[in-house]
């Protein structure tokens, strides 16, 4: 298996609150090739930025310096802070996405209904109502437009000359929509994702349907033909934020040991109970948190190895400020995120190698800022993985 490091944009040009993050780096043609010189396999990207910058002008930079990309969507809108139009929809020419007032109706027609005893709930709870059918179309149409559009710009790396897209990321949904709308979704999608031969990772993240590990969990449980089809894009920092829970809660650590046969890419960052995001992963106060995500990440890659994957994909993804706490009054970024995100990809490059000795590595070198210092107790060993999560092993290739 080999590992390679693609860097998010995000906190690193001017389009995406580089500046603010204190980022050296401007603009995408003065990033790629600094990208490329310090031994990135390729970067991670918003569909609208990448056809903001133009398709054939960023598919020709990053060939001209081997690289590749993952382009991330949104089936609603973004949610990222401060991060402006070029993330999010609605994108011109293309479908938008539902209004949140439409949504609000949606919602509000099934609470009604209920109540007035026109419908019973049980009975009916498979059926979708009619604003129901609407928004979840909405949400199918914006992500096939989007994931289809990206492969026709970018062409599949596997399988096209010249072609730069290793994935599509998708943020999927809503948390407030019901179970039978994400029902009815993901079943369109992913028989739709396996009949074009489309890869696409569906983030578990904040306000999106996968935003809880438990509800993902207890999801998968019931339909396990969903479970079967997905592919899964972890950023576990959310589900600890969400979870409210310490790294070594073991109701957690259960949750995510049931999820990783379905993971295909990961998100890189480190969260605590209060937050998606720790202020520095690399200082002394927040380290311990750093390994235990560690584990996880370290976890996800055997699960990938022994699923027969040939190489295996990962961002750093801590951001600016918005995500990262930032000083008091000055509203200075706590720690220059270009550096943290590089400590954290050199950090995984050399845990890759303790672990897979004949794995084919990333080959990535410290900047002129970072190196892997802060040096702390990685792990020697792989830890043992727990009954559970060798059974749902089982149970997914079976």
């Amino acid at each position: 298996m080999k590992l390679e490091q693609f860097r998010t944009l995000w906190g690193i040009i001017d389009l995406c609150q580089g500046r603010d993050s204190l980022s050296p780096y401007h603009d995408v043609e003065e990033l790629i090739p600094k990208l490329a010189e310090l031994g990135y396999d390729g970067i991670e990207i918003p569909f609208k930025l990448a056809y903001h910058f133009g398709a054939e002008k960023l598919r020709a930079l990053l060939n001209k310096h081997n690289m590749k990309m993952n382009c991330m969507i949104f089936t609603d809108n973004v949610v990222v802070p401060g991060a402006g139009v070029l993330w999010g929809g609605p994108y011109p020419g293309f479908t938008a996405p539902s209004s949140n007032e439409e949504v609000a109706a949606c919602l509000k027609e099934r609470l009604e209904r209920i109540a007035s005893g026109d419908v019973d709930y049980e009975t009916d709870a498979k059926k979708l109502f009619p604003l129901e059918e609407k928004i979840v179309e909405t949400h199918c149409k914006v992500f096939k437009e989007q994931v289809e559009e990206a492969y026709k710009l970018f062409g599949d790396r596997d399988k096209d000359k010249d072609g730069v897209l290793t994935m599509v990321v998708s943020h999927s949904l809503k948390d407030s929509v019901p179970e039978k709308m994400a029902v009815r979704f993901f079943r369109d999608v992913l028989a739709w994702e396996t009949s074009n031969g489309f890869i696409v990772a569906h983030e578990t993240h904040r306000h999106r349907f996968l935003y809880s590990p438990f509800l993902t969990r207890d999801f998968f449980l019931k339909y396990p033909d969903i479970r079967k089809s997905i592919k899964i894009c972890a950023d576990i920092s959310h589900w600890v934020n969400v979870a409210e829970a310490d790294c070594d809660n073991p109701v957690l650590n259960q949750a995510v040991e049931f999820i990783i046969p379905n993971i295909y890419h990961t998100h890189c960052r480190v969260g605590y109970d209060q937050g998606p995001q720790v202020s520095d992963p690399r200082a002394p106060e927040w380290i311990g948190h750093t390994e235990r995500h560690e584990r996880w990440w370290d976890w996800i890659w055997q699960s990938q190895l022994e699923r027969g994957f040939k190489r295996t994909t990962m961002i750093a993804e801590h951001g600016p400020p918005g995500y990262q706490q930032t000083l008091p009054h000055s509203k200075m970024p706590a720690a220059p995120i270009w550096d943290v995100n590089h400590w954290i990809h050199l950090r995984r490059q050399k845990r890759f190698s303790q672990l897979f000795p004949s794995g084919e590595v990333s080959k990535l070198k410290e900047s002129e800022t970072q190196g892997y210092e802060p040096q702390t107790s990685i792990l020697e060993q792989l830890p043992t993985v727990t009954a559970a999560f060798a059974s749902n092993k089982r149970q997914r290739t079976a």
